[in-house]
Formats: C-alpha cells, structure tokens, sequence
C-alpha cells in the first residue's frame, strides 16, 4: 500500500470514527431524555391515583365538617366529641403532608378555576364574601372548587 492509500485510508477512518462518536453521543442523549420522561410519566401516574383517592376522602371531610357545624351545644365539651375532632384534624393534617392544600376563599377576589359560585349577594364585585363549602389543591392543581358566595357589586 502506498503511503497516498494510507492517507486516505486514515482519513476515512478518522471520519467514521467522528461520526460513530456523534451517534454514540446522540443515543446517550437520547437514552437520558428517554429516562428523564418515564421518571416524569411514574411521577404523574402517581400524582394521578393520589389524586383519585383524594377525590374519595373529600365527601367525608364534607361531612364531617357539616356534622360539626350542627353539633347540639350540651354535647359539644364530650370527651367523644374532641376525639372525634381530633382525628379530623389529624385526617386533614395528613393530607396537608402529602401536599393537599385548602383553597383560599373569603376576601380573595373570585377564581372560576378555583371556586364554584353558588350565589351572589351584596359585597364588593367578585369578592368573595362566604365560603359554603371548602375547597381543595394537590400539587399545584385545583381539585374540588370551593364552593362560594360572590359580592354582586352592591353594598
């Protein structure tokens, strides 16, 4: 072999091997990108099913709360009572570590994606004045809209 054929020899070498280089480069790339979104998909499939069993406990907070507002006074410093109270709050405080939020309702300005009017009555436009019913946020997301009384403008 001439030392011309050699040359060009190594030459083609040297630029299949870039080239081999710069595959090898783009598929290490791609595999990272291909992690990063499957780690991003289990992380919403999570976030998901949390928020399907959310969706089932909200009812019962509901409840509790309307059992609570309509508690007879002469049974309301009962030992049951605050217990029951107790795991309310030890139930809501849970939830709260699992990044379920209340949804801010009485003075904020009105929210379609956050609250669900339910009536309007005298207060400053699109102020919320009374909260019928709390609402709820899991990881950034609006859940259960509160349920809200809206100001209509008129005092």
């Amino acid at each position: 072999m001439t030392k011309k054929n050699t040359d060009i020899e190594l030459e083609k070498l040297k630029a299949e091997h870039v080239a081999l280089l710069e595959t090898a480069k783009r598929t290490a790339a791609d595999l990272q990108n291909y992690k990063r979104r499957i780690e991003e998909e289990r992380s919403d499939l999570k976030i998901y099913a949390n928020t399907e069993l959310l969706r089932a406990v909200f009812p019962v907070i509901d409840n509790l709360k309307r059992a609570f507002d309509h508690l007879p006074a002469d049974i309301q410093d009962h030992e049951w009572v605050k217990g029951i109270s107790s795991i309310e709050k030890q139930l809501l405080e849970t939830l709260t570590s699992l990044g379920l939020e209340p949804i801010k309702t009485i003075g904020e300005k009105f929210n379609p994606e956050l609250h669900e009017a339910v009536m309007q009555g005298p207060g400053e436009k699109d102020q919320i004045t009374q909260e019928f019913e709390k609402g709820f946020s899991f990881k950034g997301r609006a859940l259960k809209p509160a349920k809200v009384k809206v100001g209509d403008g008129t005092q």
